[in-house]
């Protein structure tokens, strides 16, 4: 890898591997700034979203709400808002996490408070490096700063009026960078764009809920669940009732996923790796053809026009007919999601995109397949202060004449330097066989040559060069139209517009609904966040309820439909979509069930389906030695092992030296890799048991489940294995050995990294750690042993000699000293 990346560094630099000077200084450090991409525009994206309209609405502060523009001048004036918001660096946002303590929380909102609570000065160190500023004689840029603002509708949430870039770069900042950094590695704050936390609010999910993530890598919206279903149901209760499934197509983003998530240290965590689209169906015993999940999160794959603002690049690669490739795989991780919703739950559909192709059209297709058993629910009244537009209820379908790919590999074939080559040849040609009629037709004549090179410049891609800038004339239909055109975009008013070549990306529910169906479906409430509004990203959310079984002929139109999509997806046609593992471990059944038949037929048929699946969906079959990403490349021993029971004789022993009580201690709760003789014991939530033992994990890969309890001894002890801190809250309750409550003094001297003296304790706990034969021990601060969210439990070490070690690691120690100080009210 390293003698290549040399070699294209080399060849991007005329091969000398140093970047040239440039010959005026001021042009210094601007490869590293990405936004210059945008400084010009990109003339296709903004021709293609005002033909769209979707600057015809305006907000109206007083009234909060959106009102149609009545002029050309309100409407460029809202066009022009929307593209300084496009082109501006995406303001830095955070949470503090619901399952924080709540006198914590007040800590850190205070401490926020003081950092960044009151209008300031800051100095901004010029961009393009010392070079530049040394060069330029640049001076630092004095700004004045606004104070942070909650955001109104996201519990605990805060959104400040810098950019991570300045956070960075501002040496002003520094102490209230380093808090951030502190607190997010403590679990405490997550980082995390505005818009990205709406979905998880908009769900809602309760804390005995089952909830599904579809698409869940990096993390930070299964975060949000997970913080919910991570709090006790009930006062009494010593863990989590509901359990949130994570899961990602892409291995080594599951794996990025599991380390985002570990910060919360939730036993009701599942994180799983499957093609979305082909997710497992788990029945419920109610409704046998339904799913069982509460809530599901569809937060699909798009092309992410709305994230512009933070991933500038989108300006550079943006094209209309990406969207209509990535629409397929949309719907069918839709349908998926529905199916796996169970009657009376909640599915929400969200892209960071602004097109209607991969927002609207989706959702319109969803309900015209489900025949009814889906709605659309309004969320706005529950958010206050969002200011979200009204979904679309009709919208135009453009498109390229071809791909970006198709269109390079054209533009490559014909560039000067390739058609320089066809002259060479054909030259050389011509004397060695003296020229015939027969060989001028086979080659190409200058005329030929000239035609495709004006074909290069405007088949399938713009008349008008991308950064040219875009102002139309007027907000006529007819004008817009005509600088869409200009773009090198075409409309298609029906499907049966479309080029037979083209029918598969551009499909036929990717057209708006008749007007029928656009009343029946009340699209616009649906939640369109564009970025001028609220100063964030660009968004799409729809919230749609399950209020009734599948009818049979709409479980039909599913299947054919996921039939139809993933022959799509395996054509030559479905170039700009993710490869991934598509191992189908699941079929949804075909409704051909005769209304007229009796309860037992219909079970005993169910029965035989459930026996079919799960002969074809064996580990064997589903899991591979060879797993593929999302490049299809393969990759050897990516996939996890199965958790699988273990043999009370583990438990044996353990019971015996620590105390575990017969009444309350699980070990059906505990559960090993099968991988040979388990190294750690995973404590797991009955709910999560009860998803393993209704054969999920055997019809998907596994990452990982539950926290550690207990890890295997790796010195010399009285029994194999030893607590672990990652899970010793949900162990120490049923302990009645080896567990010491000590005062807060004492807890505090033992939140340290080095070997600690017993004599520097008080006697009590002195004596009590002396009588402790060498192993792990837990102590905990009087008062908290059974509370597992504040976390005030700690795994020890009984040395040989007269000391303990904390067997903690530094970022959890330093977030509960931070507690510590918080519950007890220290400075």
């Amino acid at each position: 890898m390293g003698r290549n990346w040399k070699r294209n560094q080399k060849n991007k630099y005329n091969r000398s591997g140093k970047q040239p000077k440039p010959a005026d200084p001021s042009k210094y450090g601007e490869h590293k700034d990405p936004y210059k991409l945008i400084a010009g525009g990109n003339f296709k994206l903004e021709a293609y979203y005002a033909y769209q309209g979707i600057h015809e609405h305006v907000f109206d502060s007083e009234s909060e709400t959106f009102l149609e523009c009545q002029s050309d001048e309100q409407r460029e004036k809202e066009r022009v808002k929307w593209l300084e918001s496009m082109k501006s660096i995406l303001p830095a946002s955070f949470r503090i996490g619901r399952d924080v303590d709540g006198v914590l929380r007040e800590r850190l909102k205070k401490e926020l408070e003081s950092y960044v609570g009151n209008k300031m000065e800051i100095e901004v160190i010029p961009k393009g490096g010392e070079r530049r500023t040394r060069e330029l004689n640049l001076k630092p840029e004095v700004k004045m700063i606004a104070p942070a603002k909650n955001i109104t509708f996201i519990p605990h949430a805060y959104q400040l009026n810098l950019d991570r870039q300045t956070i960075r770069r501002n040496v002003s900042l520094n102490p209230f960078h380093e808090w951030l950094k502190v607190q997010t590695e403590a679990g405490f704050i997550t980082r995390q764009e505005t818009v990205s936390m709406i979905p998880p609010v908009v769900l809602d999910p309760e804390r005995h809920h089952t909830v599904l993530d579809m698409c869940a890598a990096p993390g930070s919206k299964t975060s949000q669940l997970l913080e919910v279903l991570n709090l006790p149901a009930n006062p009494k209760d010593r863990e989590p009732i509901g359990a949130v499934v994570a899961n990602d197509s892409d291995n080594k983003r599951a794996y990025m996923l599991v380390h985002q998530l570990r910060r919360i240290n939730s036993p009701a965590l599942f994180v799983t790796n499957c093609d979305a689209q082909f997710f497992p169906l788990i029945r419920s015993k109610e409704h046998p053809t339904e799913g069982v999940f509460d809530r599901v999160l569809c937060d699909v794959p798009c092309s992410g026009d709305g994230t512009s603002r933070k991933n500038p690049g989108v300006w550079k690669t943006w094209n209309a007919l990406n969207a209509c490739g990535l629409h397929a795989l949309q719907l069918s991780i839709a349908l998926k999601g529905a199916s796996l919703t169970r009657v009376g739950g909640y599915l929400c559909y969200s892209t960071c995109s602004m097109n209607p192709i991969e927002n609207e059209s989706v959702v319109a297709e969803l309900l015209r397949a489900s025949e009814g058993s889906l709605e659309l629910v309004d969320k706005r009244c529950d958010l206050p202060g969002l200011v979200a537009r009204p979904g679309m209820s009709t919208w135009k379908v453009l498109s390229e004449d071809m791909s970006r790919r198709q269109l390079k590999d054209k533009m490559k074939k014909n560039n000067a330097k390739m058609l320089a080559r066809r002259r060479e040849w054909e030259e050389k040609n011509k004397k060695e066989n003296e020229i015939t009629a027969d060989s001028k037709q086979s080659g190409m004549g200058d005329e030929d040559m000239e035609d495709t090179e004006k074909a290069s410049d405007t088949d399938g891609e713009s008349r008008v060069p991308i950064t040219s800038a875009y102002k139309p004339t007027s907000f006529d239909s007819v004008e817009l139209k005509k600088m869409a055109k200009l773009a090198g975009l075409n409309e298609y008013t029906s499907f049966d517009e479309v080029p037979m070549t083209m029918q598969k990306r551009i499909r036929r529910s990717c057209f708006p609904p008749t007007d029928e169906e656009a009343a029946n479906f009340n699209l616009k409430l649906c939640m369109r966040i564009l970025p001028h509004d609220m100063n964030t990203g660009g968004f799409f959310v729809a919230l749609l309820k399950k209020v009734a079984p599948m009818s049979p002929r709409a479980r039909k139109t599913f299947q054919q439909l996921e039939n139809e999509l993933e022959e799509y997806k395996e054509s030559p046609e479905s170039e700009g979509e993710p490869k991934s593992k598509r191992a189908k471990v699941d079929q949804m059944a075909v409704a051909n069930e005769n209304d007229a038949k009796g309860k037992e037929a219909g079970e005993s048929k169910q029965q035989s389906t459930d026996r079919e699946e799960s002969s074809s969906t064996t580990p064997g079959n589903v899991k591979k030695h060879y797993l593929s990403d999302k490049d299809g490349n393969k990759h050897p021993t990516l996939g996890r092992d199965d958790f699988i029971p273990l043999s009370k004789d583990i438990f044996e022993p353990l019971k015996e030296y620590y105390g575990l009580s017969s009444n309350s201690f699980d070990a059906n709760q505990y559960m090993g890799r099968a991988c040979g003789d388990s190294k750690v014991l995973y404590f797991i939530t009955k709910t999560i048991r009860k998803l393993i033992d209704d054969g999920l994990q055997t019809r998907v890969t596994v990452v990982t489940s539950g926290v550690k309890g207990f890890v295997r001894n790796n010195k010399e002890c009285d029994v194999g294995f030893r607590l672990s801190q990652e899970g010793v809250h949900f162990v120490a309750p049923h302990m009645t050995k080896r567990k010491i409550g000590i005062d807060l003094e004492d807890f505090e001297k033992c939140l340290q990294t080095e070997t600690i003296q017993l004599e520097t304790f008080s006697d009590e706990f002195a004596s009590k750690a002396r009588a402790l034969s060498m192993g792990s021990f837990v102590v905990y601060l009087n008062g908290f042993e059974d509370d597992y969210i504040k976390k005030f439990v700690v795994v020890m070490w009984r040395c040989r000699s007269d000391a303990v070690n904390c067997l903690v690691n530094k970022a959890e120690l330093n977030g509960m000293k931070s507690k510590v100080r918080s519950v007890m009210g220290k400075a």
